[in-house]
């Protein structure tokens, strides 16, 4: 359930997430390479978010039939009403291909 789930900073988490993968464009989240985008959480982690006092990153998986700048307008949008007015970050990790979908 979206708004229930662990604070980190005042902002929910599991919200963020849930948000940013209810995107269209948005296959999936991603931990984001050599500087992970996590947020550590007791007993587990939420992979491709991050709050601080000032942002909030995502890191995500870009769905092929989508354009960037529709994924970032889509994301941007979903996460407005969770991030109390941090900025938002949003990074393409990679893309999904159809060979993935398979």
């Amino acid at each position: 359930m979206i708004g229930t789930g662990p604070v980190q900073g005042a902002c929910d988490v599991d919200a963020i997430a849930a948000a940013t993968l209810a995107c269209p464009a948005v296959a999936g989240l991603d931990e984001g390479g050599t500087h992970a985008v996590a947020t550590y959480l007791p007993g587990r982690r939420v992979v491709g978010v991050r709050v601080d006092d000032r942002r909030v990153v995502v890191s995500v998986l870009l769905a092929s039939r989508f354009s960037v700048r529709l994924l970032d307008a889509q994301v941007r949008s979903a996460l407005a009403p969770h991030v109390g007015g941090r900025e938002v970050d949003v990074y393409v990790a990679d893309v999904q291909t159809a060979a993935d979908v398979s």
